[in-house]
């Protein structure tokens, strides 16, 4: 029975969203997976702090964002908290400050999950040039398998 199997194996999940379409899509899927599998359920927020970055001998500088604030943390609460009650599962939710490729892998090894499920594009396009996508940095780092999942062209 190959069904048995994927059970065994998946029973700690972290689907990870950033208020995006795309994120909204994966977790959605994850959530599916988790229903089929009786997987416990971590649902992820991280807010990626401004990254400085120098632009000449002197003291000039770039910021990639604005720095967060007290109500980034409320609107993130509110996302997952509106976002787990689609779920159809019991989920625990949390909001983590820092790289999100970074807090992902680490939360993951922390938590012991079997599965990171993450959308293919989030919200950070504009600065995608500069740091490289957050979905194939988490594929490169984790450590356990991860599900990129992808919107289909309607």
């Amino acid at each position: 029975m190959e069904g048995a199997g994927v059970v065994r194996m998946l029973q700690h999940l972290l689907i990870a969203v950033d208020g995006s379409p795309s994120s909204h899509h994966a977790a959605h899927q994850g959530f599916g997976l988790a229903r089929q599998t009786h997987s416990k359920v971590t649902l992820v927020f991280v807010l990626e702090p401004p990254t400085v970055i120098p632009v000449g001998p002197l003291s000039g500088y770039v910021t990639t964002a604005p720095a967060r604030t007290e109500e980034d943390l409320a609107n993130a609460r509110l996302a997952l908290r509106t976002l787990s009650q689609e779920a159809g599962v019991p989920v625990d939710t949390r909001v983590e400050l820092g790289a999100p490729a970074d807090a992902l892998c680490e939360l993951a090894e922390h938590l012991g999950v079997d599965l990171i499920v993450v959308g293919a594009r989030g919200l950070g396009a504009g600065s995608r040039w500069l740091l490289g996508s957050v979905s194939d940095r988490i594929v490169h780092h984790a450590p356990c398998p991860v599900m990129v999942v992808r919107e289909r062209k309607r």
